[in-house]
């Protein structure tokens, strides 16, 4: 089984590094990428820099997907939602300390349906079995 994108792990690490330093967290966004949903018009050539502060957000949740939380636009509650693969860089807005991302292999999905950040664990989900490692028993002359 290959590995799976590193990004989603660093991103909840940095957040929770940056908060745990007492920064604000942000994020910058990449408007275009399939299943972002950011209000239209707080960007700038197709990047959006979001404040991820618990004090300006709620109902945060970092699932294996992306993030999803709700806050205020214009004074209107706005949800907001980014898959990981949208999110180009997390630093702490005091130090500037954080990360940024590249491109990954594979690029974002071909089509916006496959981000599902709404969509319910499946609780079927089967594993191939796995292969036993193979071991040999190396002796040495000592």
């Amino acid at each position: 089984m290959a590995l799976g994108s590193s990004r989603p792990y660093l991103i909840r690490a940095l957040h929770d590094w940056i908060v745990d330093g007492n920064e604000d967290p942000f994020v910058v966004v990449d408007e275009h990428y399939p299943g972002v949903e950011v209000p239209a018009g707080h960007g700038k050539d197709g990047q959006v820099v979001l404040n991820l502060a618990p004090r300006a957000i709620h109902g945060l949740t970092m699932d294996v997907v992306g993030i999803v939380f709700e806050t205020r636009f214009a004074g209107m509650p706005t949800r907001i939602c980014l898959p990981y693969g949208s999110i180009t860089a997390i630093y702490g807005r005091e130090s500037g300390l954080g990360m940024a991302f590249g491109q990954e292999p594979g690029g974002p999905p071909a089509d916006p349906t496959t981000v599902a950040l709404d969509a319910e664990p499946t609780a079927n989900v089967t594993e191939a079995p796995r292969k036993r490692p193979a071991l040999r028993v190396v002796k040495s002359d000592d």
